[in-house]
C-alpha cells in the first residue's frame, strides 16, 4: 500500500507575514547565503514559489541584474508585500503572478532556477507542484528547496524531502545545513 501523502495545513496568512521580515531571521536563513546556493548567474530567469512579503527576493533579484525573478503566491496580499517592498527598494527585473504552484501560469522551460523555502510542506498537491516545476525548468535546471524546523507545523524532513523530489524526475546534486535547518538542490533529470 502506499505512502499516504502528509496533508498540508495551507499558506501562512497574510496577515501573519511581518514576522517574516525580522532581521533576527538572517541568523538562521541569510538570503546571502541562499543567493550563493543557487548559483545564479546575472542573466538568470528564476522562479520563486511562496514568496511571501519578499524576504528571499531582494537578495535574488539584485543577483540577477540581467535576469529576472517571477514571484508566484496563492495569496495576492502577499505579492502586494513583496511588490511594495521590492520597488521601495528599486528592484524593477520582477514579475508578480498570483496562482496555484500545481498549475503554473508559465510556458515550459522558461527558468533557470526555481527555488522554495519553507513552502513544499503548505502545497497540497505537493507532486502535481513537483511535475509544473520540472515542466518549466528548463534542460539541467536546478531545483532549490530549503527548509527550517522551527516553528513550522508544515516542515518536510530532508530524507522525506529527497524521496518526494528524487521521485519526481530530480536528481539531487548538493546539500547543506542541519537536519533542521537546510538547502538540497536538484537538477532537473531529461
Amino acid at each position: 500500500m502506499a505512502k499516504k501523502q502528509k496533508h498540508a495545513s495551507g499558506p501562512m496568512p497574510y496577515t501573519e507575514a511581518d514576522h517574516l521580515l525580522h532581521p533576527l531571521r538572517k541568523l538562521l536563513q541569510s538570503p546571502k547565503k541562499l543567493v550563493r546556493r543557487l548559483e545564479l548567474s546575472p542573466d538568470s530567469k528564476v522562479l520563486e514559489l511562496g514568496p511571501g512579503p519578499g524576504y528571499f527576493s531582494l537578495e535574488v533579484a539584485r543577483s540577477v541584474p540581467k535576469g529576472k525573478l517571477v514571484l508566484v503566491d496563492v495569496q495576492q496580499e502577499m505579492l502586494d508585500m513583496a511588490k511594495e517592498r521590492l520597488e521601495d527598494k528599486g528592484v524593477s527585473n520582477v514579475e508578480y503572478y498570483q496562482g496555484d504552484a500545481a498549475s503554473l501560469p508559465m510556458d515550459g522551460e522558461s527558468f533557470d532556477v526555481v527555488f522554495l523555502v519553507a513552502v513544499l510542506g503548505e502545497v497540497p498537491d505537493q507532486s502535481g507542484c513537483l511535475r509544473e516545476i520540472h515542466r518549466v525548468l528548463g534542460p539541467d535546471g536546478l531545483l532549490s528547496l530549503s527548509e527550517l524546523k522551527i516553528s513550522d507545523p508544515d516542515f518536510i524532513t530532508r530524507s522525506e524531502m529527497l524521496k518526494l523530489v528524487q521521485a519526481s524526475g530530480f536528481r539531487h546534486c548538493a546539500q547543506y545545513g542541519f537536519s533542521f535547518n537546510y538547502t538540497v538542490n536538484f537538477r532537473k533529470s531529461a
